[in-house]
């Protein structure tokens, strides 16, 4: 391995552009979101997202082996910085950090590129809000072959550092599509998938669904579900039985379950 930049001065300007990348306006105007740990960079690497930067500490885990992925990022022309565990600790705000951090470049796609990709179903979420389900939603995603999810509206950002972490590296297995919501019922309505909605108004639970060829699931905001334009043009509602006070479960569970039924019906 190359001789490689070393930091020690928590001042230095670059460790306070990677502290910047916590806060969403900061990501938006660069255009780079950070990923922690090992995993999760190697997860980037399979998927062929090579960071622009790979921040890492030796400190701690001497027997962690990353040589293959500094050697990966330097011949992307990505940057790899030595840093003390303290320094990681401050960009990432821990005290116990990961011993590496990678610097990707966002890659957000939009309407154009609602194309057939090969997987089970269409997921779209509309106005989603808690970063912690949309990470792990994508991580159910990558579990059930779910290639592309739409983002419809105003959702929380797929590349804070929340869902990243709770995506598990999934993220980089996704492709991620933003749409307006003029712009999802153009479109759902050109198609001849079913428009599969939840509701807690539905009067068929999942299990009697009949979802049909590559479905669009439609999951809806935490407090006030899907948008009533969405569910005015829905060929089926759905909901899952509630036996018990709730009226309902936790978005990222309820996605799980329709998604592992829709991949049931297929087989």
């Amino acid at each position: 391995i190359t001789k490689l930049n070393k930091i020690v001065s928590i001042s230095n300007p670059k460790i306070k552009f990677f502290k910047s990348l916590f806060l969403r306006k900061n990501r938006n105007q660069s255009g780079l979101f950070i990923a922690e740990g090992e995993r999760t960079c190697r997860e980037a690497l399979e998927h062929k997202w090579c960071p622009k930067y790979l921040i890492y500490s030796n400190e701690k885990d001497k027997a962690s082996n990353i040589s293959d992925l500094i050697i990966i990022c330097k011949k992307n022309n990505g940057l790899v910085l030595n840093v003390t565990s303290k320094i990681l600790g401050k960009i990432s705000k821990k005290d116990n950090p990961q011993t590496i951090l990678g610097v990707f470049e966002q890659k957000l796609l939009n309407k154009d590129h609602l194309v057939d990709d090969g997987s089970i179903a269409w997921l779209a979420l509309d106005r989603v809000r808690d970063p912690g389900n949309l990470g792990t939603i994508f991580r159910t995603c990558n579990a059930t072959g779910i290639k592309s999810v739409i983002l419809i509206g105003n959702c929380c950002d797929p590349f804070s550092p929340e869902c990243v972490r709770a995506s598990m590296g999934a993220i980089f297995s996704i492709k991620i599509l933003c749409i307006s919501l003029d712009d999802f019922l153009i479109w759902s309505n050109q198609r001849k998938n079913k428009l599969i909605v939840t509701s807690l108004k539905a009067n068929k639970f999942y299990t009697e669904c009949n979802w049909g060829e590559k479905p669009i699931l439609v999951m809806g905001n935490e407090q006030s579900g899907v948008s009533k334009e969405i569910v005015s043009g829905a060929d089926e509602l759905i909901k899952l039985p509630m036996m018990g006070t709730s009226d309902s479960l936790n978005l990222s569970v309820s996605t799980g379950i329709f998604l592992y039924e829709i991949l049931k019906s297929k087989k």
